[in-house]
């Protein structure tokens, strides 16, 4: 359910503690209040896995001693995320090879998946059922969920984080892009915005609840755990349908500006004018109107590209390139200032300078030859290779040269 942990799969079991029951971290040695202890494991399981420590500083009141998956560390294997239909997203341990954790909450349709630029914990995903979910990975909990009564109207098709880590983008099926406020990057009132006030408290959830130092300490010696509960956040400090007439299934920051994508074959760069009249100004908690104006910058025209659900992408955090695929089984690049207009760099120019194509490479042979949909394309961190997926399931990728 919304707010309760997510379905474990214990790795280990621990034997021999004798001060109550505790949650096994995978950590480093420079963790306090620890102790080694064996395990059933086999030994080939023992060699892969980090130093099994036991953390006396929260303990928890249940009839078994396993290992859960968290970590109050960074360096941990890397973990991939995957979800469809079914509305579950599942989290796999790529050096284990196995299950680490399922997320349960949405109600239908995951769309859309996105870690933070800037914590690697932390989780966006999007669903047809109206909402957007921000998650704590190392805790397994779902800290926010964007919905209510100014939020989609429609599936969610598309989120974005900015690179800042402070607020994303989200788009869908209702024509509109949403821009929402992770942390609130305005101290002036001495004060944490709503989210980021959940957010925090999520990285200290065990599974018995949450705790902080304000807590009382029972009669056992145990620090009493509060329930945690996930925020629901109902208010965009942006929103607008002006910039396409039909939904949106693509939207991606370029610095403060926004790339968006529709089904009507062009991709638009623009940018959300947020204090055109400050008497109107949006706040979490009021009900005055939000912005919706938007300043258009640049318009690309695009071919054989109206069918939905195909995404582009442009590597920050400098954007010097824009990839796009479109149903032909073509893959359009565009190079970021260089169309001669003096402009430094900051808009892609209107035409593409680079047309790779996913047909004819076998010479006719083979089912791959025939044109299919390059559905996504992404480059890697360091922009020097880039790769499509197609609705035929081949996967394709070049080298920057």
């Amino acid at each position: 359910g919304v707010g309760s942990l997510v379905d474990h799969s214990p790795v280990g079991v621990v034997e021999g503690v004798s001060d109550g029951d505790g949650i096994i971290y995978f950590g480093d040695d420079n963790q306090q209040q620890k102790k080694q202890h064996n395990s059933k494991r086999p030994a080939k399981r023992q060699k892969q896995s980090k130093v099994q420590t036991y953390t006396q500083a929260h303990t928890i009141s249940t009839h078994s001693r396993f290992f859960f998956p968290y970590s109050d560390t960074h360096d941990g294997p890397p973990l991939l995320c995957l979800a469809g239909t079914r509305g579950v997203i599942k989290v796999i341990d790529t050096y284990r090879r196995s299950l680490f954790m399922t997320l349960s909450g949405h109600g239908n349709d995951v769309t859309d998946l996105k870690f933070s630029p800037t914590n690697e914990w932390l989780l966006l995903s999007s669903s047809k059922d109206e909402s957007v979910r921000l998650w704590n990975l190392q805790r397994g909990v779902n800290v926010a969920v964007f919905t209510g009564h100014n939020g989609h109207r429609g599936q969610v098709l598309s989120v974005a984080w900015h690179l800042s880590g402070t607020k994303f983008a989200s788009c869908g099926m209702d024509n509109m892009v949403k821009l929402w406020k992770v942390l609130d990057e305005n101290k002036e009132k001495g004060r944490s915005g709503p989210v980021e006030t959940v957010l925090r408290k999520s990285f200290n959830v065990t599974p018995g609840g949450w705790y902080d130092h304000d807590n009382e300490i029972g009669q056992e010696g145990v620090r009493q755990t509060k329930r945690f509960d996930t925020y629901f956040h109902q208010f965009p400090y942006f929103s607008t349908n002006k910039a396409h007439p039909n939904y949106v299934d693509c939207v991606q920051f370029v610095g403060d500006l926004i790339l968006s994508k529709s089904v009507d074959n062009k991709v638009v760069l623009w940018k959300p004018l947020l204090n055109i009249d400050e008497s109107n100004k949006s706040s979490e908690y009021t009900t005055h109107r939000v912005p919706s104006s938007i300043l258009f910058l640049r318009e690309f025209k695009l071919e054989n590209c109206d069918s939905w659900y195909v995404r582009f992408d442009s590597p920050p955090p400098y954007h010097r390139v824009l990839a796009l695929g479109n149903q032909i089984g073509e893959v359009k690049v565009w190079k970021f200032g260089e169309d001669g207009d003096g402009d430094g760099g900051c808009h892609p120019g209107d035409k593409y300078y680079c047309n790779l194509t996913t047909s004819g490479w076998f010479g006719g042979e083979t089912a791959s030859d025939a044109p299919s949909t390059v559905r996504m394309v992404a480059f890697n961190p360091h922009g020097s290779n880039l790769v499509a997926v197609r609705d035929d399931a081949t996967v394709w990728m070049w080298d920057a040269v």
